[in-house]
Formats: structure tokens, sequence, C-alpha cells
């Protein structure tokens, strides 16, 4: 064994500890919304929160920690337009960093796989940036699994960082925005409508945006 694979090794050794140590652990527990609230509390305490909630949050997104927790906690904390900033920010952080992780890892993979593994390079180079904002808005697999995946997949760097920057940005409006109109003070019967007009508008641009891409993809190839 060289020592880049060693290190490869090493790294996807650390990996699955980690994951491993959190999922299959009492530290589970304290993973789930149930103890939300110990987190707010911790968080508002701390004049260094929003640099520990960014650092948790992208921590969290390269062992796969659920997104919700950590940007639920920066809308009730620090109110949806702060907490966005903070959420986003994280979220991006640990979206770079995984990607990276995932491109070292996966290093030559695709090219294993014969024909089969250059189409799917030739696919990513074409309609990188098109098909990694689509699968940032839809609903799917956890938000860890994509950065892995477009980091082996050799997606480019600059396609993966606009589309996740784009794709991530609605959906921590919208989780923020809801925490932060849900927690935080009294809301009067019109401002709740008002509010949840807004929160519903955002929520149908989630599932209308991807379906527009996609039609006009479904065009393109056609012509």
């Amino acid at each position: 064994m060289n020592r880049r694979n060693a290190i490869k090794f090493a790294v996807l050794a650390l990996l699955a500890a980690g994951v491993a140590a959190l999922y299959f652990s009492p530290a589970r527990s304290y993973l789930t919304k149930e103890h939300l609230r110990d987190l707010i509390s911790w968080l508002r305490g701390l004049w260094y929160g929003p640099i520990v909630l960014i650092a948790l949050y992208a921590v969290g997104c390269i062992f796969a920690l659920p997104a919700s927790v950590f940007v639920i906690a920066a809308g009730v904390i620090w109110g949806w337009k702060l907490g966005a900033v903070y959420a986003i920010t994280g979220g991006m952080l640990g979206a770079i960093a995984s990607y990276f992780v995932g491109g070292f890892l996966g290093e030559g993979l695709l090219d294993k796989f014969g024909s089969a593994g250059r189409a799917v390079r030739r696919q990513v180079e074409s309609a990188g940036f098109t098909s990694m904002l689509i699968v940032r808005l839809i609903p799917g697999p956890p938000f860890a699994v994509w950065n892995y995946a477009a980091g082996i997949a050799r997606v480019r760097f600059r396609d993966y960082f606009w589309a996740t920057l784009i794709g991530v940005v609605p959906s921590h409006i919208v989780f923020t925005y809801c925490a932060d109109s849900l927690v935080n003070g009294t809301m009067t019967q019109g401002d709740a409508l008002r509010r949840l007009i807004i929160v519903c508008v955002l929520l149908l641009a989630l599932i209308a945006i991807p379906l527009v891409i996609k039609k006009r993809m479904g065009a393109r190839a056609i012509e």
C-alpha cells in the first residue's frame, strides 16, 4: 500500500468511525429534534454561538447528520434573516469539505467501470450545473450523499458550488422562517396568515423550479 492509499484508508476509517459513533451509540439520542431545545439553550448562552453553529453544521454535513436540526436552531436563536445566513454558511462549508473528501476517496473510481463510467463523466461535464441544481432543489437522498457523489463523479467545482448555493438558499430560508415564525414572539391572526401564505409560496417554488428545469432539459434533448 503506497502512501496515498494509506491516507485514503485512514480518512475512510475516520469517517466510518465517526458515523458509527454518532448513529450507533448513545450520542444518537442527542441528534434528534427532541433535544433541539437543549442545543438552542446552549448556543444562546455563547457570544460566539454563530461560529459554533456554523462549525457544527459543517462537520455535521461531513458525517451525514440531520441538517434540519442546525437550520431550525439557527432560525429560532437569531431569527430567519441572520439564522438563514449562518445556516447557509455552515451548509456550504460542509458541502465543500465533503465534496473534496469524496473526490479524494473516489479518485479514479469511474474509470474502473469502463464505458459506463466514461458516459457518466461526459454527462457530468455537459450538464453538471443543471443536474446538480435539480437534485439540490427536490427532496431525495440526504444532503451528504449528493456532496460525496458530486466529488466522486468529478462535477466541476464551479458548477457544484453555484448549483449548491442556489439550491440550498430557498430551503434554508423556508426552514429558518418557519422556525422563527412559530417559536419567537406572538403573532396576530393577520400576521400568522401572511406568514403562512409566504411559506406556502416558498414551498410551491421549491416544487415548481425543478419541474420547470426538467421540462426545459427534456425539450432541448428532443431538439
